[in-house]
């Protein structure tokens, strides 16, 4: 199906030209893009704290590595349920309402559960309709947020931009996890809810600032359902799109459980660590994803070679969740989480680019939507992650996710050779 691209809207600084070299931190000269990176520190320091905080609190109150395992998935729950309606929404309405409806309802999502835990009220249900509802509103924030960049930024520094995103996301996976650890040596729980609240002052605020909203106009526009078969069509017109998902579905669905399951679980059973210093571990995941954003950010959009590149990405993340799963030590541990960390990081910086580079501007909600379908099996591979831990052991079970994701991605680089010759 042919797709005419719309215009990005006027950018602040546009040039006609690329620079001859991208510096590492070069999209922050547009504006809006600056608020909505602003934004996305706050967002993601909140987000870095409650991945801290949930599974901590329902082990407190359960004493369930099962329960650990749930209530992550139920975090991201919403983006199976929701994430490809998400995307036509973002296609379109106005970008910026949506983000900052979506940073609403999180924020009166903290500061409920806060009070609760102030007035000693809280349940085990409570925490996971906090998580749902959470997640439900990261659902919709996904694909308008990353919609959203291509049109702050011109497309020569798109990688540029998208990588800064990311390391917004990753500088806070070290600072969040640290100063909620922090909270939670000196006071507990409903302090850390507080901060998160508070924290979303602030990203509403940025967010407000920001001047381009954009909503895609067209002439007799279809009904919802037919846009989001338009997305669909997507996969069947470039199956390189496709095979690129296949590979992100095997990160996210065998690989990421190790964040909100496996560290804590493993950060008391095999590392014998208290809540505050586990939370030192997220931090670690954090750097390397800083790391590796921050490496993208600067070579990403000269990189050549991104297949062999995204392949390698996840095999080397594979090898190191297995490192962590069996070296027993912090001296193995250190290393294996910030090389996890930087690994995911480089893929999903790079796949967000090369695909979102390869697509029209009005399919970017729908599009980003369809790889939120990834993110949205998180949750039936951390239900599956509880299962095992609670059965076998933590490190055992993460030994057999990490290895499926191993396996998987080497079959599909052997299966599908285009994907290693992607320039």
């Amino acid at each position: 199906m042919a797709h005419q691209a719309t215009a990005p809207p006027d950018l602040d600084l546009l040039e006609t030209e690329a620079p001859e070299r991208i510096t590492t931190f070069y999209s922050l000269r547009f504006k809006d893009f600056r608020y909505l990176w602003q934004g996305q520190i706050g967002a993601s320091a909140s987000q870095w704290m409650e991945q801290l905080a949930r599974p901590f609190l329902i082990l407190e109150l359960t004493n369930s590595a099962f329960l650990v395992g749930l209530i992550a998935a139920t975090r991201l729950v919403p983006m199976l349920l929701i994430g490809l309606w998400a995307g036509v929404l973002a296609d379109r309405m106005n970008k910026k309402r949506i983000l900052q409806a979506c940073q609403a309802v999180t924020f009166v999502s903290h500061g409920v559960t806060a009070i609760l835990l102030f007035a000693g009220v809280i349940e085990p249900w409570m925490v996971f309709v906090g998580t749902f509802t959470t997640g439900a509103a990261q659902a919709f924030n996904q694909p308008a947020r990353s919609s959203l960049i291509p049109r702050l930024v011109p497309r020569y520094c798109l990688a540029n931009a998208l990588a800064l995103n990311s390391a917004a996301f990753g500088s806070m996976r070290v600072g969040g996890p640290a100063i909620g650890g922090l909270i939670l040596a000196i006071s507990g729980f409903e302090y850390l809810y507080l901060t998160q609240t508070l924290v979303y002052v602030w990203v509403l605020w940025t967010t407000s600032l920001m001047q381009t909203g954009t909503s895609e106009t067209r002439p007799n526009r279809p009904s919802m359902f037919k846009e989001l078969i338009e997305g669909f069509g997507v996969l069947q017109t470039d199956r390189t799109i496709l095979y690129i998902m296949i590979l992100a579905v095997s990160l996210f669905m065998f690989g990421m459980p190790f964040q909100t399951v496996f560290i804590p679980l493993i950060a008391v059973e095999s590392l014998d660590l208290t809540k505050s210093e586990a939370a030192l571990l997220i931090s670690l995941v954090g750097a390397g994803a800083l790391f590796g954003a921050l490496v993208i950010a600067t070579f990403g959009d000269s990189v050549r070679r991104r297949g062999q590149l995204m392949i390698g990405f996840i095999v080397v993340f594979s090898l190191a969740l297995l490192l962590f799963a069996r070296g027993g030590s912090l001296f193995t541990a250190t290393p294996a989480l910030l090389i996890a960390g930087a690994m995911q990081t480089s893929f999903n910086s790079l796949n967000n680019a090369f695909v979102l580079g390869r697509t029209p501007p009005e399919l970017h909600g729908r599009v980003m939507s369809l790889f939120s379908l990834d993110r949205g099996l998180v949750p039936l591979g951390a239900t599956l992650a509880g299962a095992l831990a609670a059965t076998i052991g933590a490190a055992d079970a993460l030994t057999i996710m990490a290895s499926i994701c191993l396996i998987n991605t080497l079959l599909v680089a052997l299966l599908v050779p285009s994907l290693r010759k992607i320039a």
